[in-house]
């Protein structure tokens, strides 16, 4: 439950800070723009050494990682900047592709922060009538047909100027009730034209790389990639800027070593992992969320699960991007199907592209920094999710195949992913800038929990109504977890949150620049708070805590140690002929026998003792020590 490190004050090397830290930044869409300044901040007292985060947080962290890199270079200078850059374009980075240009139009009216409710349901009407209307048109003049017909049937057939006139107003009558039909249809047309255009575009408006000409910039994911290697000093056309750079050549020569060691599924050290992770000079994490499989990912991926097709990439990412992603994999052979009677040939062509084959998605140490930003910030129908493929080995031999695999939104699973980095016993802090709403008692427009129980509590949102109810169903699903975290003791102390008014952040991509400037501000404010940050407090409260929950732990496990037909009697007799995940030889056996006998008898010393560990006042809320899986 703490970060991984060396120390926490280093040797000043070229002018760089005395000390480490790690950051993490919560997901916002529009919110990112706090965080620029924040982390600059920071830089003055700390090498930024790991960052992460999950949507508009992971654009962030890839432009801190990006200015840490390039820190010699100007890199943080440049990054103060970018929110001053955002206030005059943030909404023109987010470009409908041409297909869901009627639906955006819409979204953008509702974001006018300066519009009337009346103007915005006008302008919203009007798109629609603008796209439909020749089905509002061919609808309401058929409705007229019957009404044309009840008149003349009602009133005789027409002979004269005047009884053509009296048929004419006779069938008016009817036009309202025939134009709101027309309308309603018209709509229907609409929303169905409208869904059918965002399955096609990824699940979202804006697939980040197609560019509107009446927009006159580069759209996210292009400006994004720009910033990104400008912040890390590279020369145009020497990009994209990758994991490998932040690393460092030491590191990524372990990574690979280990890599290795894996493929051929040799045995790799503990110590060797942890000291390749130790050796990286700057670390990038961020959350995405992987729809198919319904659960969340760490990327950079920890394994080589995942496929890419270069053509269906190409509408996410620069030209440069991709190319780069296919220099660095190879094109997948069809795989073999041998578990059943026949061998059965799996194919490894992308069913969208003419069967152009797919490429495994490269190793960690060759991704570009900005794959990693635009995987996590894919905001549901805002922005697109990103497509991976892999062979779907869950089905019947005989019917595996390749399978589209969707990557979505990072703080769908877990917007403030505050475990990133952790370990028990951290050598260096790892920061944490929240968001929050503004507080109904107090006006500070940041903070962070002093000290002591200050923080262990939850901030509350009032329920009101039946949208406000499934709001909080939606919320409490997302950010269970994270809520949950935050309060712990050893996590309150190192996060301090930024309160947004209503208006700011989120989905408000058309904040005046005034605003944005202001938010930016209040990030500086927030990493301000942690001027004072008491490391040696913070790590023996970590102390006190693991040293806690360890005690415990050890507890549980011995009472199901010692048992008749406990653990104990159950390694004895099933260790030595296990024929799955065997310990190789009588002797690693028999060590790995005392070595848990060993772990079982300073458990019982420290029952017998009174439990030294758990004496005092711990801190509360107790954490709980358990078996979770790798993301």
């Amino acid at each position: 439950m703490a970060e991984q490190g060396d120390t926490h004050a280093t040797a000043a090397v070229g002018g760089l800070p005395l000390r480490d830290c790690d950051l993490i930044m919560k997901g916002g869409i529009s919110s990112g723009v706090i965080y620029p300044r924040a982390a600059t901040k920071l830089s003055e007292t700390y090498r930024l050494r790991r960052v992460g985060g999950a949507s508009a947080g992971a654009i962030a962290a890839a432009l801190t990682a990006a200015a840490e890199y390039g820190r010699g270079q100007g890199g943080f200078a440049a990054l103060q900047d970018i929110p001053t850059e955002l206030g005059a374009n943030l909404s023109g980075l987010f470009q409908p592709s041409p297909g869901t240009k009627p639906a955006f139009s819409i979204l953008s009216a509702w974001l006018e922060p300066a519009w009337s409710t009346s103007r915005k349901v006008w302008a919203s009407l009007l798109q629609v009538v603008r796209r439909t209307s020749i089905v509002l048109a061919s609808v309401t003049l058929l409705l007229l047909v019957p009404g044309f017909a009840v008149t003349v049937t009602s009133r005789g057939a027409p002979h004269g100027l005047r009884d053509w006139l009296g048929v004419a107003a006779g069938t008016v009558v009817w036009l309202p009730g025939a134009l709101a039909v027309g309308f309603v249809v018209a709509a229907v047309v609409f929303c169905r034209r409208t869904l059918r255009k965002i399955v096609a575009n990824g699940y979202g408006l804006c697939d980040g790389h197609s560019t509107d000409p009446s927009v006159g910039q580069a759209p996210l994911t292009d400006w994004l990639s720009a910033q990104i290697d400008s912040l890390a000093g590279l020369a145009p056309g020497t990009g994209p800027l990758t994991i490998g750079h932040l690393w460092g050549p030491q590191a990524v020569a372990m990574q690979q070593v280990i890599a290795a060691k894996d493929k051929t599924k040799r045995r790799v050290l503990p110590e060797e992992r942890i000291l390749a992770a130790k050796e990286r000079a700057i670390d990038l994490e961020v959350m995405t969320t992987n729809l198919t499989h319904r659960r969340p990912y760490k990327f950079p991926f920890s394994d080589r699960t995942f496929f890419f097709c270069c053509e269906c990439l190409r509408t996410y990412f620069p030209d440069s991007i991709v190319n780069h992603m296919v220099q660095c994999s190879a094109a997948a052979a069809d795989k073999i199907d041998s578990t059943g009677q026949v061998k059965v040939n799996i194919s490894m062509k992308c069913p969208h592209h003419g069967g152009s084959a797919v490429y495994a998605v490269p190793n960690a140490w060759d991704l570009p920094v900005v794959v990693a930003a635009r995987i996590s910030l894919s905001f549901p129908g805002l922005i697109s999710a990103v497509p991976l493929y892999c062979v779907d080995w869950t089905r019947q031999s005989g019917k595996r195949k390749l399978i589209e695999v969707w990557f979505s939104d990072g703080g769908i699973s877990s917007n403030f992913p505050m475990h990133f980095f952790d370990t028990h016993w951290p050598t260096r802090p790892t920061f944490g800038i929240n968001l929050s709403q503004a507080h109904p008692d107090f006006d500070a427009p940041v903070w962070r929990p002093s000290a002591g129980a200050s923080g262990m509590l939850p901030p509350s949102y009032p329920i009101t109504s039946v949208p406000s109810f499934l709001a909080a169903v939606v919320r409490t699903m997302q950010n269970w977890v994270d809520n949950t975290q935050i309060t712990m003791p050893g996590f309150r102390d190192r996060i301090a949150v930024v309160r947004q008014r209503h208006g700011e952040g989120g989905i408000n991509l058309k904040m005046p620049s005034t605003v944005i400037e202001d938010l930016a501000n209040r990030g500086a404010e927030a990493a301000k708070l942690f001027d004072d940050f008491d490391f040696d407090q913070h790590r023996w409260i970590r102390y006190r805590v693991a040293m806690s929950e360890i005690d415990d732990a050890l507890t549980r496990m011995y009472s199901d140690y010692c048992p008749p037909d406990g653990y104990h009697d159950f390694v004895a007799q099933h260790g030595p002929r296990t024929k799955r995940y065997p310990i190789s030889g009588p002797m690693m056996t028999t060590r790995e026998r005392d070595l848990t006998d060993k772990l079982m008898q300073h458990a019982r010393n420290s029952a017998q003792q009174k439990h030294p560990p758990s004496a005092g006042s711990v801190p509360r809320p107790k954490p709980l020590l358990r078996l979770l899986p790798r993301q």
